[in-house]
């Protein structure tokens, strides 16, 4: 009853207008929901039960997220609405004030981020001629800048064929496009003798599970060359968004802190450097063989 009546205030202040101060009140409630295992279920089923529901999938964002188009959460184009902010023309008023202010949560911040850092990183290694593994492609987006270059040197593996024509679309034959599980694809690599200096995940990790994670380790370990780089990127648990996230948009992740991404790199045989983003949302492992 007592969400019941939080849900209540919150369609309240947005059909008063309120709408930027509802969207923080509900962030709040739902991290504080979250934080109580013996609640969450109840909060969160409320929050599913409520014309509240009804009134954020106005967001554009928030929709595609539970609709989910591609048959899963946390797809190619919509991590592209984080990384440009474009909105469909056909959104609403309100819709759009929605979609602001889920552009400016940390959580979609620290997803540019994260997209900036391995544009970077993968810029130098495509300028030195480094072999490059993206596992987990998506569209490949931290490739913008290389568009052009001879990326022949450049690998790229996803199971998502609609996100690989994106890809090709963008890059035509100037990269090497793999539709394929992960793991089935280091499997092959590994038999055939391929290796590669640097390899990298932005976001596949925060859906595998701890088995998973360790056998992407042991399986990168066998295709990542002498001297090479493994780098991947995992949300970490108790940031602000957390609630919101698995609620209002029905994305369900697997968070880990640096210490925990450290040991599965130990585990492996990797040296681990690990870091975590400016907004707290987003831990990094930099790992080498030692």
């Amino acid at each position: 009853m007592h969400d019941k009546r939080f849900y209540d205030s919150a369609l309240a202040l947005i059909e008063g207008d309120a709408v930027e101060m509802a969207m923080h009140m509900l962030v709040g409630q739902l991290h504080s929901a979250k934080a109580e295992p013996a609640r969450w279920q109840t909060a969160r089923q409320a929050y599913l039960d409520h014309p509240l529901r009804d009134a954020m999938l106005e967001d554009p964002y928030i929709a595609r997220c539970v609709n989910k188009p591609r048959g899963y959460a946390g797809d190619a184009e919509l991590i592209d609405m984080i990384y440009d902010q474009r909105l469909p023309a056909e959104t609403s008023a309100r819709g759009q004030r929605f979609f602001n202010q889920s552009m400016a949560f940390p959580t979609s911040n620290a997803v540019r981020q994260r997209r900036d850092l391995a544009e970077q990183l993968v810029g130098g290694a495509a300028r030195s001629g480094q072999r490059i593994l993206s596992l987990a492609c998506g569209h490949f987006r931290e490739g913008d800048p290389l568009i052009g270059q001879d990326l022949s040197h450049i690998t790229l593996v996803d199971q998502d064929a609609l996100s690989l024509a994106v890809v090709r679309q963008r890059h035509g034959a100037a990269v090497n496009c793999h539709e394929a599980n992960v793991f089935s694809f280091l499997r092959s690599a590994a038999a055939r003798g391929e290796r590669f200096d640097l390899i990298y995940t932005l976001g596949l990790t925060d859906y595998l599970d701890d088995r998973a994670m360790a056998l992407l380790h042991r399986m990168v370990g066998a295709v990542l060359a002498p001297g090479g780089t493994f780098l991947l990127a995992n949300f970490m648990p108790g940031h602000l968004s957390i609630g919101w996230i698995e609620a209002v948009m029905d994305w369900h992740l697997i968070y880990r802190e640096p210490e925990e991404l450290a040991g599965f790199a130990r585990a492996g045989g990797f040296e681990p450097k690990t870091w975590h983003d400016p907004t707290g949302a987003i831990a990094w492992c930099r790992m080498q063989r030692p």
